[in-house]
């Protein structure tokens, strides 16, 4: 006669090594989230004794964000707009600190700023280094959509007619087990169809959690800098501006024949942007520039935004944020590292100015290079032969739009090197065969 305690120890040595699998495969993961609740205890313990209120709001913007994605089950495809949820998550932080200022994001100083960005990279680079991440994270955010609206549709069940009539008509408790059965049925079917991005939504969700600690840590530390402007004289940030590089697109021959004219038509848009260039304006070039670039190497996708893998996002996000810090290596940079950001972008009369078809018309010819000679050579013949202080400004904000459009060019090449890195398709590979 067949033992059954054999059976049971079989099947218990069974799963005790699926189990040993799953550990092992995950471990990366598991370990991310046992950090990253560990990281949000931390902040709850800071929140409750912390005496300054700004810190206090701040703390509780980043503790609500995280509890919010761990409450849910699976993700909204609201939670896919990472960009727009990290913006919103550093302006409420800024707020905090900054509640008096117009502009409570440009109230960072640019070393600070800078240097956040090399903590972000470092931070990136310890996840790359956990057992198993690379493996796990090789899914596209796309599959993390289809499990989203997958979930959309099956709770719209309820608003099926018959059952708002029977719900309206009080018959629906003589009917509940029916929809009982027919809840479990659709249930089991749509896990097991759906089991496999059920994980993928997991992982992706102990990653955004991680994100939102690690960008609410440095926003902190950002924002809650209170060291004064440094007094700097407009001279020696202007006798700096002839170590400026040439803002050529250097990575252009880097990039297919396609996509190098997407890129060089985003770039126009901010090279020749007849007014004073804002950041507002930047960020949406920056996003179309995203969209066409996806949408070109993924043709026939709904949404091509979201054939990007996560693993592809952290390396990206790794080599761009390194690209960023590495902005004050330049020798112009270290005249302005400490300003603050709203005053390094102060360009009163700018628009005024730029809009003279003469200049206009000069800078397309010459390039930016030529703008920051000229601001140099204006201001050293105005200060022999009219010194007043509306011209040092007139000077100053010559040469602050040229840097300006300087930094946002640079930002832009390395976005569309990135991004094309992202989302092209190996050789060997179908945009839908992962």
């Amino acid at each position: 006669m067949f033992d059954n305690s054999a059976l049971e120890l079989f099947i218990l040595g069974v799963i005790l090594g699926v189990l040993i699998l799953i550990l092992i495969k995950c471990f990366g993961v598991i370990k991310l989230l046992y950090l990253n609740f560990k990281w949000l205890y931390k902040f709850k313990q800071s929140m409750q004794g912390a005496d300054d209120l700004k810190k206090k709001e701040a703390l509780i913007t980043i503790i609500n964000y995280c509890q919010s994605l761990n409450s849910k089950w699976i993700l909204d495809e609201s939670d896919l707009h990472f960009s727009n949820n990290t913006s919103q998550l550093i302006k409420k932080i800024a707020r905090a600190y900054h509640p008096n200022s117009k502009t409570p994001l440009e109230e960072a100083r640019i070393r600070c700023v800078l240097n956040a960005f090399m903590e972000l990279r470092n931070h990136l680079f310890a996840l790359t280094t956990f057992k198993g991440i690379r493996a796990i994270t090789q899914f596209r955010i796309r599959h993390i959509l289809i499990l989203s609206r997958a979930r959309k549709a099956r709770k719209s069940w309820q608003q099926w007619k018959i059952f708002i009539f029977l719900n309206d008509h009080g018959l629906y408790p003589l009917f509940r087990w029916l929809f009982f059965i027919i809840r479990c049925l659709d249930l089991t079917f749509w896990a097991m169809k759906m089991a496999t991005y059920i994980l993928q939504d997991i992982v992706l969700k102990i990653f955004l959690v991680r994100w939102y600690l690690v960008i609410g840590e440095l926003a902190i530390q950002v924002y809650s800098d209170k060291v004064e402007n440094p007094e700097i004289q407009i001279e020696s940030i202007l006798d700096n501006l002839d170590a400026i590089p040439e803002p050529e697109n250097q990575s252009k021959n880097n990039l297919p024949k396609k996509i190098k004219k997407i890129s060089e038509a985003s770039r126009n848009e901010i090279l020749y942007h007849t007014w004073s260039v804002e950041w507002i304006k930047v960020k949406e070039i920056y996003i179309n520039l995203i969209n066409s670039i996806a949408r070109e190497h993924h043709p026939n996708s709904e949404q091509p935004i979201y054939e990007v893998k996560l693993s592809g996002l952290l390396a990206s996000g790794l080599h761009l944020s390194e690209q960023i810090a590495t902005i004050q290596t330049y020798p112009f940079v270290n005249k302005i590292l400490d300003l603050r950001v709203s005053h390094a972008l102060m360009t009163r009369d700018a628009s005024d100015f730029l809009t003279n078809n003469q200049v206009l018309s000069w800078v397309r010819k010459h390039k930016l290079g030529y703008i920051f000679k000229y601001s140099l050579l204006l201001f050293k013949i105005i200060q022999k032969k009219h010194p007043a202080l509306l011209f040092r400004d007139f000077a100053f904000t010559l040469a602050g739009e040229g840097c300006k459009r300087w930094l946002y060019l640079y930002l832009h090449d390395k976005i569309a090197v990135e991004t094309n890195t992202l989302y092209k398709i190996p050789k060997n590979a179908s945009p839908k065969t992962d």
